[in-house]
């Protein structure tokens, strides 16, 4: 993401000013959009997620005019049923990918579980 690389004591290899400009923004946002899957609009949400195959989940805490959501993408493995971190609550909402949610739905600090294809 660097645009310029130090190549002078103690500096040598480092990026310089892009981070600066809104760059490192735009590598979240894409993160959080192409591999999450996060899509936001104005009253709803929803998870398209592509994570790499390798990963076993991802975990997503959201906070939007003083509301926290916090979502747990997790594999499932066909046939199978989900095994959940411990750290999810027994009252978690299960979320379809692709399923909207209203941001006013459920409770603030509400926990949704998202499973995905293993």
């Amino acid at each position: 993401m660097a645009a310029d690389i130090y190549s002078q004591p103690p500096y040598v290899g480092r990026g310089g000013w892009s981070w600066y400009t809104g760059a490192a923004g735009w590598l979240h946002r894409a993160a959080v959009e192409s591999i999450v899957g996060l899509q936001m609009r104005a009253q709803e949400l929803f998870f398209t997620p592509c994570l790499p195959p390798h990963w076993p989940g991802s975990e997503l805490t959201l906070v939007r005019s003083g509301r926290t959501l916090r979502f747990v993408l997790v594999r499932v493995a066909a046939g199978a049923s989900a095994v959940l971190p411990s750290n999810v609550p027994p009252d978690a909402r299960w979320l379809q990918v692709g399923e909207r949610l209203r941001w006013g739905d459920g409770p603030d600090g509400q926990c949704f579980v998202i499973p995905l294809p293993g």
